[in-house]
């Protein structure tokens, strides 16, 4: 966490299979953060998904991001938390 902190970009490569690893959605959450309180960029690439899946958490991302949602299902903040962060990333231009 301190690295992303201590950049000045951040790159996020958004797959099918990206909202199955809670790595990924903590980092993003994280990154998401640094992006509104200390202004840092953030470029999210696309690979073989459609922005509005992650948007919106659907198709084949998910059905990924829908299992780790399961398994963390008592720890709704947390969900939360990275939802949001999946649509404001999606929301930038990549």
């Amino acid at each position: 966490m301190k690295a992303i902190e201590e950049s000045k970009i951040s790159i996020v490569i958004f797959s099918e299979n990206y909202a199955s690893s809670r790595w990924c959605l903590n980092e993003l959450v994280k990154i998401i953060d640094c992006k509104k309180t200390m202004g840092r960029k953030v470029l999210p690439i696309f690979y073989h998904v459609d922005p509005s899946h992650i948007r919106n958490q659907t198709g084949k991302f998910g059905e990924a991001f829908g299992k780790v949602k399961e398994k963390f299902k008592q720890s709704l903040d947390v969900v939360e938390e990275w939802s949001t962060a999946l649509t404001e990333a999606a929301n930038l231009s990549g």
